[in-house]
């Protein structure tokens, strides 16, 4: 240990560059976790804040639904069995519709989303995003239609519109609404296709007193998808007390699009780990070989006076383990002092497009980072294994030097 210290003091350059090797791989994860992390995050709440919740009961499937959710004849049991569990932090029963909207001549396929304003007010935008009109109470017998499908039935705040209820499990409805409001919607197909009613006037456009399609769950303690296995478990919970005839969806089969990336990212990270953890090893490689050729005379002496050929091997990798675990807790205080830093500023504010971009989804513009313990300590223990397999080659070449053979050598 002493002399990999004395070596380490006597060669400061190279070893700062081998530290360096150490050290910039683990400080970059860090920051790519971090930012990765906080992206999915905004992603998985926007997704499941104002569209599809963290789970959803709906009733089990029958044959000739089609692609329309099945219809609940009546939710209350389900309601009851979901108030009976605990780490429940916001419900609300939802009715969805397939139906056909005209206005004059003019007609399109849209879906009319039933809500009860009261309940997903709290934690919607949705009262934000009107560009005219009002939002819905659940008095009002209007709808609100997004810009696009306004825009294609040549329709305005005052009009009204005609509906024609057309889910294969419900009765055959029509309804004529007036128009209270227009909203912008965050995706042009959701601004062409969705129509928002109150709870009410939706099951009267199917004639029903107390159907509905899904009721929408939000959990207490769940920031993003790292906390799958608290969501899965009371998911677990859920189907454990409801009744026959329902059914419970998880977040990953509400968001297909959320999974599919998660699938993507994953092997990305993987990829760009190796990158550089395979430059850093390199790094090191080089370094501790050029080191064991610079003092090729020093290791023969030191075998010539009876040292073992494992006290050579031990020497270069304390030196090279003595280097890793300074690179590792330094590029582990240097990414977390980046990432505690930016959320101790608040984030990074985003500008221009991709700040609109990002109001328009719903998503807050600016940057933040977060990271996990666990994602900390593989960075810096992958990297820190990493760096002393590359360390073991001069290691073995250092200890198979002959010592005669050694001590003629000249640079």
């Amino acid at each position: 240990m002493k002399a990999a210290i004395r070596h380490m003091m006597r060669n400061r350059r190279r070893t700062i560059l081998t530290l360096c090797a150490v050290l910039i791989p683990i400080y970059f994860l860090i920051i790519m976790f971090g930012f990765i992390n906080s992206m999915v995050q905004d992603m998985f709440e926007t997704a499941t804040r104002f569209d599809t919740g963290h789970m959803q009961i709906q009733a089990e499937e029958t044959a000739g639904s089609g692609s329309s959710l099945p219809l609940m004849d009546n939710p209350t049991e389900a309601v009851e069995a979901l108030n009976s569990i605990d780490g429940i932090e916001w419900s609300t029963v939802r009715l969805d519709l397939p139906a056909l909207a005209s206005a004059d001549d003019r007609t399109r396929t849209v879906f009319v989303r039933g809500v009860i304003p009261e309940e997903i007010n709290p934690i919607s935008n949705m009262a934000d995003r009107m560009v005219e009109g009002d939002f819905l109470t659940s008095e009002s017998s209007g709808v609100i239609v997004g810009e696009e499908l306004a825009e294609l039935l040549e329709i305005s705040v005052g009009d009204d519109l005609v509906l024609l209820g057309a889910h294969p499990d419900a009765s055959l409805g029509a309804l004529r609404a007036p128009i209270v409001g227009i909203y912008k919607a965050h995706d042009a197909a959701i601004g062409r296709m969705a129509i928002y009613a109150s709870l009410d006037t939706a099951r009267r456009l199917a004639r029903s007193d107390s159907i509905a399609t899904a009721i929408v769950i939000r959990l207490d303690n769940v920031v993003g998808p790292q906390d799958a296995d608290l969501m899965n478990a009371k998911a677990d919970e859920l189907r454990a007390v409801l009744p026959d005839g329902y059914q419970v969806e998880d977040w990953l089969e509400l968001l297909p699009v959320m999974a599919g990336y998660m699938d993507i990212l994953t092997p990305m990270l993987v990829i760009m780990a190796v990158v550089f953890f395979g430059l850093g090893a390199l790094v090191v490689t080089n370094t501790l070989y050029l080191s064991v050729m610079e003092r090729t005379r020093e290791i023969g002496l030191i075998l010539s006076l009876g040292a073992s050929r494992a006290y050579v091997m031990r020497m270069v990798l304390a030196e090279a383990g003595i280097i890793t675990v300074a690179g590792a807790f330094y590029g582990v205080l240097l990414g977390l002092a980046i990432v505690f830093g930016v959320e101790w500023f608040g984030g990074i504010p985003l500008w221009g497009q991709m700040a609109d971009y990002m109001k328009e989804m719903g998503i807050n513009p600016v940057l933040h980072m977060s990271i996990t313990a666990g994602q900390v300590l593989l960075s810096a223990g992958a990297m820190a294994v990493v760096a002393m397999l590359a360390a073991w080659l001069p290691a073995r070449r250092a200890a198979k030097l002959e010592p005669m053979e050694a001590m003629r050598y000249v640079e």
